[in-house]
């Protein structure tokens, strides 16, 4: 996949030192969670993003020419146990999730736009728990959910639970016995 740097991006990869920055922005239900690769906070287009430092890990960011879906996994550890139950309870699967790769002056300033290199849904978590937890978040491209099968039945009640006031559906299991007889009385 193509991508552009803006060229103050690009001019700071190029220096002798780079220094690289991960920005994640999941949306969960209770609100958006932001979070960033560095030990402190970071501000970028009007949002800040708290600093995680070593707490952080993403997987890395899967490319190819095929058309099928990709995955990243976004690990965060040393949670409090007592914080487990936040977790697991907050609506988060198939819900808005990106990633940007940026980069850093000496003063630890964002150098022009971060390119972003990830966004899906989120879709898994998976714990491991002991004295601290230690959370992985999976999150799909949005190609993967055309791989899930799409399950719809041409019944009624199937119509009535997206548009409930339809009734187009509602002799339709009383057709699928019926004996048609075409060109003579019956």
């Amino acid at each position: 996949m193509g991508r552009e740097l803006a060229s103050l991006t690009a001019a700071a990869a190029e220096a002798p030192v780079a220094r690289p920055v991960f920005l994640v922005r999941l949306d969960f239900a209770s609100g958006i969670v932001r979070a960033a690769s560095t030990p402190f906070d970071i501000e970028w287009d009007g949002e800040t993003y708290l600093g995680l430092g070593t707490l952080g890990a993403i997987s890395a960011v899967q490319e190819g020419a095929e058309l099928q879906g990709y995955a990243v996994a976004l690990t965060l550890s040393g949670i409090p146990s007592d914080l487990v139950a936040l977790a697991l309870n907050d609506q988060y699967q198939g819900r808005d999730a990106r990633v940007w790769l940026g980069l850093l002056d000496d003063q630890h300033q964002l150098v022009g736009v971060p390119l972003l290199l990830f966004r899906g849904r989120m879709d898994t978590v998976d714990m491991e728990l002991g004295q601290t937890a230690s959370i992985t978040l999976t999150i799909q491209s949005c190609l993967a959910d055309w791989e899930r099968p799409r399950l719809r039945r041409y019944s009624s009640e199937d119509q009535k639970s997206e548009y409930p006031d339809d009734r187009g559906l509602e002799y339709i299991s009383q057709m699928a016995e019926k004996t048609i007889y075409w060109g003579r009385p019956s």
